[in-house]
């Protein structure tokens, strides 16, 4: 399995980080993509990954994340992402968010364009972060001229708006939270998603899955989301974790991995 999306590097896993990590490979994780959400986050994703051949960085700047000066902050990571050679696999996470009222939408979108233009100058995927801006964001990206391949992480829309993000050759991942009861738009996004075109995440340590709710979330819960998709699709685990693995390889550039 790949994990498609994590933030290890945050404080509640310094304890026990070596831990965490043994767990996600004895649960057969083969992959994990940790995801900047500024610089000093990003930072830390690609030293992790530079540390565990089995870790993967992705550095950006989150639309809600505090920058003081947007240029030099895109300049950095523009830095990291060239001298992090494969240690890098895309830009993110980028995106909108409404729900939290940090940052002016209008800077969002600058911060939006502004990385999406990075990522094509360098050859590699996007990662979107989205919340109570789903409209928004695919009417920004419906009316680029070029887009980079991409995926909408821990998505938070319906069938029609997953639709959307298909037709445009994105990916879509779920966290933890399609498995919760009252998750029925997800659902349905997610049963409308061919297999081909999803990715599995934790988001760790956030959003765990139903089984381990309530507690914190970490890489080798990734199963129990691929065993609900499986049951939701009506087909087995091995083969949710066949398709979603070759998405990841084939999107992220991952190559051949155990």
């Amino acid at each position: 399995m790949i994990d498609s999306h994590a933030h290890l590097y945050f404080e509640s896993f310094d304890p026990d980080r070596d831990e965490v990590l043994r767990r996600a490979r004895e649960a057969g994780v083969a992959a994990i993509i940790n995801i900047g959400i500024d610089v000093p986050s990003s930072e830390k994703a690609l030293a992790l990954a530079r540390d565990h051949a089995d870790l993967h960085a992705a550095v950006g700047l989150h639309p809600t994340s505090r920058i003081d000066d947007l240029d030099a902050a895109l300049a950095r990571i523009e830095e990291l992402a060239r001298s992090g050679g494969k240690s890098v696999v895309a830009i993110g996470e980028i995106g909108l968010d409404y729900y939290w009222k940090d940052v002016e939408p209008e800077a969002q979108k600058e911060r939006l364009r502004r990385q999406l233009l990075l990522a094509r100058k360098l050859g590699l995927p996007v990662i979107f972060h989205c919340r109570d801006a789903i409209d928004d964001l695919l009417g920004i990206l419906e009316a680029e001229q070029a887009l980079p391949p991409g995926v909408f992480h821990c998505f938070a829309g319906g069938a029609g708006h997953a639709a959307r993000a298909l037709a445009l050759g994105f990916h879509i991942s779920f966290a933890g939270n399609v498995t919760y009861p009252k998750a029925t738009e997800l659902v349905e996004a997610a049963r409308a998603t061919p297999l081909e075109r999803l990715l599995l995440e934790t988001d760790s340590p956030f959003l765990s899955p139903r089984p381990v709710r309530g507690k914190r979330n970490e890489p080798a819960h990734v199963a129990h989301i691929r065993d609900f998709l499986a049951e939701l699709k009506g087909t087995t685990p091995a083969e949710v974790e066949r398709a979603t693995d070759e998405a990841a390889r084939r999107l992220f550039g991952l190559g051949d991995l155990p």
